[in-house]
């Protein structure tokens, strides 16, 4: 099949997916099964098809060789074009696999099932086309394409955050956007045309607009990560989140511009703004301790899990505008394995509020009474705490290794905020499983079913296998 299609069709198969789950017929007592079936199904699908797309490359050193490209011509200044290559597909790969844990995680007494999930798949096809898009038209759709189906899927979600948080959050994102337009509109108007954005820094700019372009695309992918003074916008909307499978898709936001400021921010930017490096720099930093900080503020293992992920959302921020390429892959391998642990953990958090809600017991002590969730659950936190035979551990060594060798108190920095993170979670692990808490009742709690437990160790096995050879499963 040609290369083309397959990209097109990874593309849209969620939102086609999406229209069906619409149209599934349930009776109310099923409470949606057809179309949580259906959403798995193009999940599934979806990530076989890209599986195929990888053996378009021959190896994993062959980084941009075999670029697969797709155009569209809609006038003769505008066209949009996506294309594949290894780092755009790990991405893809890791965010198809957390939807799918997160599709299995929906909560069952939800109400409004095929509302999220139809939003998620529609959030999911246009999160694709922006790891894909390669000139600045399509990227730019994708961009805020992304933003209308992840508030539907909020608002769909049932969750218990305020409408003012929600658009609060949602005002960041949308300043951002129209930065971005902005932005945009001066290179066409400077190029007369569309452009690809890996080519924005070879197009000619006055020293003024090259610090207007510059400055308003560095802005618009800084309001989706959560440092400050963006923090609190985004920890008072994932805090209040209790539907597993809206609080991954809101963690995909910073990690989509994680991705583009390492695919496309160049290194001969306005010296105006590459003065104020270090000022960010140190807001990275800072934001990274209160982030781990936060952890210990909250007893409930959900928010210590959620400040968990900010931390690494910042250690790939730093990473990002480190002088150096060599460990552009490394981010993307270590994207890939926090995406898996990260959806799982939410999973399988989110499952055990659940089964405290039903039984009316606390969560402490809850997993003693949940084998198959505790084993999934303990293995997980394990690898996120840098557990040295994961994936994990060896790329965020490489990661940690180069901001070293960059700025000595910055690493130290990183380290301890890491290290306090790692405390954290484990700290809230303990608090699921310690006997101490072990509450005295003869009320059944049920465990995580046998799919969802073998859908984790399989996960759990690709994280230990990739230690030995990344991107194993294509090469």
């Amino acid at each position: 099949m040609n290369a083309g299609i397959l990209l097109c069709l990874v593309i849209l198969l969620p939102l086609i997916g999406g229209l069906f789950v619409l149209n599934a017929k349930d009776a109310v007592a099923s409470n949606a099964k057809n179309a949580r079936h259906t959403a798995l199904l193009t999940v599934f699908s979806n990530i076989l098809l890209i599986l195929f797309l990888f053996s378009y490359f021959k190896s994993a050193e062959s980084q941009t060789s075999g670029l697969i490209d797709i155009a569209f011509v809609l006038t003769n200044k505008i066209e949009f074009i996506f294309g594949a290559d290894l780092f755009a597909l790990v991405f893809v790969f890791g965010v198809q696999i957390a939807v799918f844990v997160g599709v299995l995680g929906v909560k069952k007494e939800n109400q409004s099932q095929k509302g999220v999930l139809f939003f998620a798949l529609c959030y999911l096809s246009m999160t694709n086309g922006y790891f894909f898009a390669r000139d600045i038209c399509s990227f730019y759709i994708c961009f805020c394409g992304q933003l209308f189906p992840l508030y539907m899927l909020m608002c769909f979600a049932n969750s218990e955050i305020q409408n003012t948080k929600l658009f609060y959050l949602f005002g960041h994102y949308f300043l951002g956007a129209a930065l971005l337009f902005a932005s945009f509109v001066l290179i066409m108007h400077t190029k007369q045309g569309d452009v690809l954005i890996e080519k924005i820094s070879s197009v000619h700019f006055s020293h003024q607009k090259s610090i207007y372009i510059w400055g308003g695309i560095f802005l618009a992918l800084m309001l989706r990560m959560p440092v400050w003074p963006f923090y609190h916008a985004l920890t008072s909307v994932s805090v209040k989140l209790t539907n597993s499978l809206a609080l991954i898709a809101l963690n995909f936001l910073p990690l989509s511009g994680v991705y583009a400021l390492t695919r496309y921010w160049p290194l001969d930017i306005p010296v105006e703004i590459e003065l104020l490096s270090p000022i960010f720099q140190i807001l990275c930093i800072v934001t990274m301790l209160v982030a781990a900080f936060g952890g210990f503020i909250y007893s409930n293992t959900s928010q210590k899990i959620h400040h968990y992920i900010f931390v690494y959302d910042l250690l790939y921020l730093l990473a990002v505008f480190l002088p150096t390429d060599v460990i552009k892959m490394n981010i993307a391998y270590s994207v890939f394995a926090f995406l898996l642990m990260g959806s799982c953990l939410i999973v399988l958090q989110s499952y055990m509020q659940n089964q405290s809600l039903k039984t009316g017991l606390a969560l402490k002590g809850i997993l003693c009474h949940m084998p198959k969730a505790s084993l999934c659950y303990f293995l997980f936190v394990l690898a996120a705490i840098g557990l040295p035979v994961s994936a994990f551990f060896w790329n965020n060594f490489l990661i940690v290794s180069e901001i070293f060798n960059y700025h000595l108190y910055a690493g130290t920095a990183v380290i301890f905020a890491m290290t306090m993170a790692a405390v954290s979670l484990l700290e809230g692990a303990y608090e699921l499983k310690t006997e101490t808490c072990l509450p005295q009742t003869q009320v059944k709690i049920k465990d995580i079913d046998i799919f969802t437990f073998c859908v984790c160790i399989l996960i759990m096995s690709v994280l230990l296998v990739s230690v030995v050879r990344p991107l194993w499963f294509v090469f």
